[in-house]
Parts: C-alpha cells; sequence; structure tokens
C-alpha cells in the first residue's frame, strides 16, 4: 500500500468514527434524558422515518462504533510508528480517541440495555 493512501484511509476511518460517535452520544443523551425530541421530529414530513434512522444508527452503532474505533486506533498507530508522519492534527486524534471511550463509559454506566428497550 502507498503512504499516501494508508494516511487517507486512516484519515477517512477517523472521521466516520468520531461523526457515527457524536451521533450516538447526541442520539444517547437525548433519550437518557428523556427530552421529547423524537416527539417533536415525528410532526415534520418525513419525521418518522428520520426518527427510525436515528434509533437504527443507535442500534446497530453499538457494534459498529468499537469495530471502527479498532481499526482506526490500527491505522493511527501504523502510521504513526511506520510512516512516521509529522502533520497530525493532535486534537483531531486527541477526541477520536476520547469521544467513543466516554460514549462507551456513559453507556455502561447508565445500564444502556434498560434504557434503549
Amino acid at each position: 500500500m502507498k503512504t499516501g493512501t494508508t494516511v487517507k484511509l486512516k484519515n477517512i476511518f477517523m472521521y466516520i468514527t468520531l461523526i457515527w460517535a457524536s451521533v450516538m452520544l447526541a442520539v444517547y443523551l437525548v433519550v437518557l434524558f428523556e427530552i421529547p425530541l423524537f416527539a417533536w421530529i415525528s410532526y415534520l414530513p418525513l419525521g418518522e422515518a428520520f426518527c427510525e434512522l436515528l434509533s437504527f444508527m443507535m442500534l446497530f452503532g453499538i457494534w459498529i462504533v468499537p469495530v471502527l474505533y479498532i481499526i482506526t486506533i490500527s491505522f493511527m498507530v501504523f502510521v504513526r510508528k511506520k510512516l512516521k508522519e509529522s502533520s497530525q492534527n493532535k486534537r483531531l486524534s486527541l477526541s477520536v480517541i476520547i469521544l467513543p471511550l466516554c460514549l462507551a463509559a456513559l453507556m455502561l454506566l447508565t445500564n444502556f440495555i434498560e434504557i434503549l428497550a
């Protein structure tokens, strides 16, 4: 694999992991604090479909975010050690590492299985 391709692939996985974890965190906080956002969205045109999409992302993300996290961390370590890329955005890398861990801790501490049921 070329080094440019590896770095681009790492960046793609970083952004996907960060976006998915952010959406999951926002949706989980809405569900956790029982904010009637889903009821408000359901009044909009195609609101029901959007609510279904958010709930699907949440349930599917329980399995996808850890897989994405492992793949992303592996790419980050590989690029850092083997290719010695010096132009890494430290804030982005730190947020990709911390946000999924905070999401996992929040979900485990609040017994997410019962909340999502």
